[in-house]
């Protein structure tokens, strides 16, 4: 089957990578976290790595060093003409790379694709746009993505149902190691509710705030919602916000039940031995939580009103079946390792879009 990269390349001990990635630590986000962990464990095993970003704070250096990678920020536009006017300045870095790899971003680098036509570039597809039904220019920009690039990891089997993407590889994210040695004792707190994500439509929120003020209703929960968002106002009628924070580590440490849509999250508060609920509220959701392989250690509720029924159970449930099913999820969770991220793109890049997609 005809490739994408028609040239073959072997992966040295010493690679220069750079990330491209829209916006990168200290902003906090799915792909955020992502990127970081990848490049700082890459940097580790003797990579010279750089990550190229926007940057989204005035104070923020325009380059500095971070866990052994290098941060280049550029000026913060949405204009993709800018952008590209942007990178040029840095093209030194590209031409002088060994592998490009972008984080959703693959639209930066189309300008130097003319330029540097055999460079190796990669994609990894983190997550979807917030719309549902996804608007057909994003699929098409997706699929363009996918076959100027010499491989792609998806964040997910979803992405290859309602993307149509033809994966190399697909991952979840990972858990660092300081979670899953942490002790899960006084794991039935049954008093405490925790929410961790954007307070957002996307991710349910009608549904999610519904189900708390059922719950605390009937319960008197103590809610904290771990997150930021244009339903923060709502929230703080029922609960805590906290806002944006680096380390959700902290608030899954304590027992409390974990209310969750995102994989990094979920894996997370089941590494600690926390009961993890989540909601959908479109078809894309459902198969992001269907098709996840932690679903059948955890709670999928697709209203409000079944999200209810499901921890009123819990709560009534027997405490060595549940006790059972947290340690399962425990278990998957502490197999899910930032190590075995790294792998994967390792061999992504070892592939090097040779012989891909064979039927």
């Amino acid at each position: 089957m005809e490739t994408k990269c028609r040239y073959y390349f072997k992966l040295s001990s010493k690679m220069n990578i750079i990330f491209f990635s829209r916006l990168y630590y200290p902003h906090v986000g799915g792909v955020e976290k992502h990127a970081r962990e990848v490049a700082e464990r890459l940097s580790k095993k003797n990579h010279q790595v750089t990550v190229i970003t926007q940057n989204h704070e005035k104070k923020l250096p325009e380059i500095e060093i971070k866990g052994g990678v290098k941060i280049l920020r550029l000026p913060y536009s949405e204009n993709k003409f800018i952008i590209w006017k942007n990178l040029l300045t840095i093209k030194k870095y590209i031409k002088n790379a060994d592998i490009i790899h972008c984080h959703d971003v693959f639209f930066w680098y189309l300008p130097f694709k003319l330029i540097f036509p055999t460079k190796k570039v990669f994609t990894t597809f983190h997550g979807w746009e917030g719309i549902f039904p996804i608007p057909r220019k994003n699929i098409l920009a997706r699929k363009i993505s996918e076959k100027l690039s010499c491989g792609n990891i998806c964040i997910g089997d979803y992405i290859k149902k309602h993307y149509s993407t033809k994966p190399d590889f697909v991952s979840y994210g990972g858990v660092g190691l300081k979670n899953i040695n942490h002790s899960a004792r006084d794991i039935n707190n049954k008093n405490q509710v925790t929410f961790i994500g954007r307070l957002e439509k996307d991710l349910g929120l009608d549904e999610y705030l519904k189900a708390l003020i059922t719950l605390k209703e009937k319960h008197n929960f103590k809610i904290t919602f771990v997150g930021d968002g244009a339903y923060r106002k709502q929230a703080e009628k029922i609960g805590k916000v906290t806002g944006l924070v680096k380390d959700i580590t902290p608030f899954v440490s304590q027992p409390t039940i974990i209310l969750s849509s995102s994989y990094l999250t979920i894996m997370e508060s089941m590494a600690l031995g926390r009961p993890v609920f989540s909601l959908y509220q479109n078809n894309l959701k459902k198969d992001y939580l269907k098709l996840f392989p932690g679903k059948k250690h955890m709670w999928i509720a697709g209203s409000a009103n079944e999200l209810v029924s499901q921890i009123n159970n819990y709560l009534q449930g027997p405490t060595l079946k549940v006790r059972k099913q947290l340690q399962k999820a425990k278990n998957f969770a502490k197999d899910q390792t930032w190590d075995k991220v790294v792998n994967i793109y390792l061999n992504l890049w070892k592939k090097g879009g040779i012989n891909k997609h064979e039927s």
